[in-house]
């Protein structure tokens, strides 16, 4: 008989933690092993759609602090209703609330799904909430994304529980389009960028770049979700070569299209767009942090996130040809054949479950 998991997740909104549920819960994924249930806390998705069609998902309507209590009593009758025998929760709160109410007797897992000591996003409280709430209890169970979010966690605080390490993966549909070769007689460079429009991607200093092209057939367009007005302003005043594209729920369709892919990000855990810009053979540009450098290896070209200068000079000699960018792709698409694939993601998510 197949085990019975509830998957719960803040919302299931466009982001990288939301995308990787839902794409591990599409048809053929992990529904041909177990029996599954999705719970979100509130808002409404674009990317719900793609989970299997059997799969039953509710909204919990949480409507602020003073509605807690009786969402978290329906999610606790959920669990014991529907005879679960794993939780698997993803973000913060959504983690430690469970955690509040899921019966002693069902195991839960939780997915980090950023550099612990890096988080700069998640409001000071609900971190310390969920250290002390849940992060230090002896049956917590944790899966972190890499062996470096892994250190970087133990070093942050006293954990007594079992943490695992489990790569995110890209669904297939990105290996299957390659990108052409960049070619110096094209004349133009095109480059992109996706993720949520926030501090942490650190968009600006993308801006800051391209403020440097003006005079250069180098153009990036910028794929996410958020508010896009104090970007648009800034390129419109500066009258530089970037778009801002807004929300795309089918990248695979654009993004071997591109050149080149850059990610200025002052923090990461284990970024799915870059993974998916080396499934579709798009050579990589990224900030030389070590979350990324301790994922990607040497199969980026990195830059520094205090030198815009030196980062559009970068460009313009990859526009140039001067480096070599299309041995760089090829490559990258081979690595990560190795280690996103979503069959190796669902057969060691697997594993995690049975040992729970």
């Amino acid at each position: 008989m197949k085990k019975k998991i509830l998957h719960v997740i803040n919302s299931l909104g466009a982001g990288g933690a939301e995308t990787l549920l839902v794409n591990s819960l599409s048809e053929g994924g992990l529904p041909e092993y177990t029996s599954n249930m999705v719970v979100y806390f509130q808002g409404t998705s674009s990317i719900a759609e793609r989970i299997d069609k059997n799969i039953k998902v509710i909204c919990l309507n949480y409507k602020g602090i003073f509605s807690l209590p009786s969402v978290l009593i329906k999610l606790r009758k959920i669990i014991k209703e529907n005879k679960i025998d794993i939780v698997h929760t993803h973000l913060n709160p959504a983690g430690f609330y469970t955690h509040l109410i899921c019966p002693a007797s069902v195991a839960q897992v939780h997915t980090l799904h950023t550099t612990y000591s890096m988080d700069k996003e998640t409001e000071k409280s609900k971190l310390y909430l969920e250290r002390k709430l849940y992060f230090t209890k002896k049956d917590c169970n944790i899966i972190l994304l890499s062996d470096f979010t892994k250190a970087d966690f133990l070093r942050s605080l006293s954990f007594r529980g079992q943490a695992f390490v489990l790569n995110n993966f890209v669904p297939d549909i990105f290996f299957k389009n390659s990108t052409k070769e960049y070619k110096v007689d094209n004349g133009i460079l095109r480059v992109v960028s996706t993720g949520r429009l926030n501090a942490g991607k650190n968009f600006e200093y993308l801006l800051d770049i391209f403020s440097h092209l003006h005079d250069k057939e180098i153009y990036l367009d910028i794929y996410g979700s958020g508010d896009k007005t104090k970007y648009e302003k800034i390129v419109k005043e500066r009258g530089i070569k970037v778009s801002m594209i807004g929300q795309h729920d089918n990248l695979w369709d654009v993004l071997y299209k591109y050149d080149l892919f850059i990610m200025p990000s002052k923090f990461e855990g284990f970024p799915l767009s870059l993974f998916e810009a080396m499934a579709s053979e798009v050579p990589l540009m990224l900030s030389n942090i070590a979350p990324l450098k301790s994922i990607v290896k040497d199969n980026a070209i990195y830059f520094e996130l205090d030198n815009d200068k030196a980062v559009a000079d970068t460009l313009i000699s990859i526009l140039d040809k001067k480096i070599d960018i299309n041995s760089l792709a090829k490559k990258a698409k081979v690595y990560a054949e190795k280690i996103v694939r979503r069959e190796k993601y669902i057969q060691k998510l697997l594993s995690i479950y049975e040992k729970l």
